[in-house]
């Protein structure tokens, strides 16, 4: 009996081994990343750019389908940027509607070239209307290159971004692929843990002369049009000197062979239609019970904003100032640079330690050891240090919330101000508020910025976690300029209440949550929303050696 007992551990052992190398033998990428076509579409966009070296003014050979009543965006940029050589301006773009039209109608203005990198595309209307506005700009005669990770790729996305891409203006890869399509949850028994490194990075660059960065990703929830959860976030609109490097920071990410055409790794469903606009089953939808259509919203966004006439006429009201743009090398993703070239390392040395104030944003703030230490010690000099991320109720990663919130007491007892955000926040017209989110069911705070002192302020995609630290790649710019430090530091004050709690100790050193509810302040003393199931699995994974990976 003993014998036959333990032959079946070491039998079932043997055939999971055996299954678990035969899929890691098929877990191979192709030899060829990067296909004669796209290759092709890319030297035609190199090509163009180099045949007018003034380019900023002169768009007459900027693509052959150009119709005289295009938006001449490029020169009316360069006309703003001719005035500041050396600076770059900066413009915020803070409710999910403003985010949508900007870049629905910048793309409807481009002449020359798009170029992408998002972490999270969906395959939902806000993604599908983005898909379709950057088609018609590919019917224009727009070079079109959209870069996405793949984390959170599903077989409807494929097929879309396959039909996407087969436009011959427009060309789709993507970064560090899974190769386990259909079955993805293969992935992480034969890819890690290669998968684990992921590219956070955001952004949509236009004629190579604007451009948008910031926490955003692509999807209704992100650009406030989710019926059942959204997103407070933060992005920025930027033109001037700043814009080349991101330009090449894109360069860098696009062509880097671990980015591939789509085609290398996605194969054609025949079950599902090749024609791309048909294939867009988000757009015609309509809605029911006498509700407001959620595609009238977004159309309702691009109608009412004037972005277009107001950049033409430069009535943007651009601050210009120095920037310093700052991206991890695509090289982190595959281990292949060294650590001190990670996006962390160049804000420390571009930063150096605040004197006076520290305001973080931060949807997931796991600060770890290291750096509870290094907060408490800059708080007992005398820097006054405030806190803003997400409730447990309005965190998307209750993991996350594990990491953080065994740190609080530590943070508090220092002087450190703590605010979270509750999933009620609703977008109220508050001045100097650089947050805000529409009422809905359920909002989670999504932005990533932060201000030291009195006139640097970070605005992009790295979030104050290891993750981004060490793992992910992130970008963003450091904007000098001390009316937006302000701004960021009076964001967090007694007025957040109504939308946030205030974390406090009380005399017996116990935690209190303070807020305003219907005009009325309200004490917690346990932490709302928590119940005894989510109490115990928070603290089960706070004893977790789980930190790096959050």
């Amino acid at each position: 009996m003993s014998n036959f007992n333990t032959s079946i551990p070491k039998l079932s052992f043997g055939i999971t081994l055996g299954i678990t190398l035969s899929l890691s033998g098929c877990q191979n990428l192709p030899k060829q990343p990067h296909l004669p076509e796209s290759q092709a579409l890319s030297k035609r966009l190199n090509d163009l750019y180099k045949q007018d070296e003034r380019a900023t003014t002169d768009l007459e050979t900027a693509t052959t389908e150009q119709t005289s009543d295009q938006p001449d965006l490029a020169a009316t940029i360069s006309e703003q940027n001719s005035i500041h050589p050396d600076l770059s301006g900066y413009h915020p773009i803070i409710t999910g509607a403003n985010a949508f039209a900007a870049r629905s109608i910048l793309t409807s203005m481009a002449t020359r070239s798009i170029d992408m990198q998002y972490y999270i595309w969906h395959n939902d209307q806000a993604g599908q209307l983005m898909l379709k506005d950057l088609w018609e700009a590919a019917e224009r005669g727009v070079i079109v290159r959209l870069l996405i990770d793949d984390f959170n790729s599903n077989a409807g996305l494929d097929q879309q971004l396959l039909r996407f891409s087969r436009h011959p203006n427009i060309a789709v890869r993507i970064i560090n692929p899974l190769m386990h399509r259909k079955f993805q949850a293969l992935n992480f028994v034969t890819g890690l843990p290669r998968i684990n490194r992921r590219m956070h990075n955001k952004s949509m660059i236009f004629d190579k002369q604007i451009t948008i960065i910031g926490g955003r990703n692509i999807g209704d929830e992100y650009l406030s049009n989710d019926q059942n959860s959204q997103f407070a976030d933060l992005d920025v609109l930027l033109i001037g000197k700043v814009v080349a490097d991101i330009d090449n920071s894109f360069a860098s990410y696009w062509s880097a062979p671990i980015s591939f055409d789509i085609e290398t790794i996605v194969t054609a469903d025949d079950n599902v239609t090749s024609d791309f606009l048909a294939g867009l089953d988000k757009l015609d939808r309509d809605e029911k019970n006498n509700t407001r259509s959620s595609l009238s919203v977004y159309r309702s966004a691009v109608e009412d904003s004037s972005i277009d006439t107001d950049l033409l006429n430069k009535r943007v009201p651009f601050r210009w100032t120095q920037m310093q743009f700052l991206s991890d090398d695509v090289g982190k993703l595959t281990k292949s640079v060294p650590t001190d070239t990670n996006l962390v390392s160049q804000l420390r040395t571009l930063l150096g330690n605040p004197s006076k104030k520290l305001t973080i944003i931060s949807s997931y703030f796991v600060p770890t050891t290291d750096g509870v230490d290094t907060l408490v010690q800059l708080a007992e000099s005398g820097v006054d240090i405030k806190i803003l991320t997400n409730s447990f109720d309005a965190t998307d990663v209750t993991a996350v919330h594990s990491g953080y919130s065994q740190w609080r007491p530590k943070l508090l007892r220092s002087g450190i101000k703590i605010y979270e955000l509750k999933s009620t926040a609703s977008e109220e017209k508050r001045e100097n508020k650089l947050w805000r989110a529409r009422s809905q069911s359920s909002t989670s705070l999504h932005a990533k910025t932060f201000a030291v002192d009195d006139y640097q302020v970070f605005i992009g995609s790295y979030n104050v976690d290891p993750r981004s630290a060490n793992i992910n790649t992130e970008m963003g710019v450091i904007i000098n300029d001390d009316e937006l430090a302000r701004q960021l530091h009076e964001a967090l004050d007694e007025d957040l209440l109504t939308q946030a709690y205030e974390v406090k100790l009380n005399a017996d050193n116990k935690l209190e949550w303070h807020t305003i509810e219907e005009d009325q302040k309200i004490v917690y003393t346990s932490e709302p929303r928590l119940d005894m199931s989510d109490y115990i699995w928070l603290k089960i994974m706070s004893w977790l050696p789980i930190d790096w990976l959050l």
